[in-house]
């Protein structure tokens, strides 16, 4: 599986990437860089991207040590934070459903899983209608 992130500082967004299989150990990997990543706050709206996801690998082992650390970088914030799933398939809106559920002991966080990319961005309260848009705004 590849997951990787963007930090649109300027959106107060992370956009996280996911394609392929998914599998809890990629996801924890990817948990930690973004852990110690000097622009990564528990604050962070995200946008977690999964149009290219075909699939899911669940380890129990990895999955248990991804929910410890999860609940350690997103311990609750004085901000409720909004995390919304762009999911066009089949496959990948049953992937986000078990992404959703994994949420469920982290207080503060609400999830939307949606289909479309204009949609997202709507729920999010932005104005531009492409992640493409997004980024390049913020590379300007």
């Amino acid at each position: 599986m590849s997951c990787d992130y963007t930090i649109l500082t300027s959106f107060g967004l992370a956009y996280i990437r996911l394609a392929g299989i998914v599998r809890p150990g990629d996801s924890l990997r990817s948990l930690t860089r973004f852990a110690r990543d000097p622009e990564a706050t528990p604050d962070l709206n995200q946008l977690i991207d999964m149009r290219d996801v075909t699939g899911m690998k669940l380890d129990v082992l990895d999955l248990l040590r991804m929910h410890a650390r999860k609940a350690e970088i997103f311990a609750p914030s004085e901000h409720d934070r909004l995390f919304v799933h762009l999911a066009d398939t089949p496959i990948a809106r049953k992937v986000a459903g078990y992404v959703v559920k994994s949420w469920d002991k982290v207080p503060g966080i609400t999830h939307r899983i949606v289909p479309d990319e204009e949609q997202a961005l709507d729920i999010l309260g932005l104005r531009q209608r492409t992640i493409e848009a997004l980024i390049q705004q913020q590379r300007a």
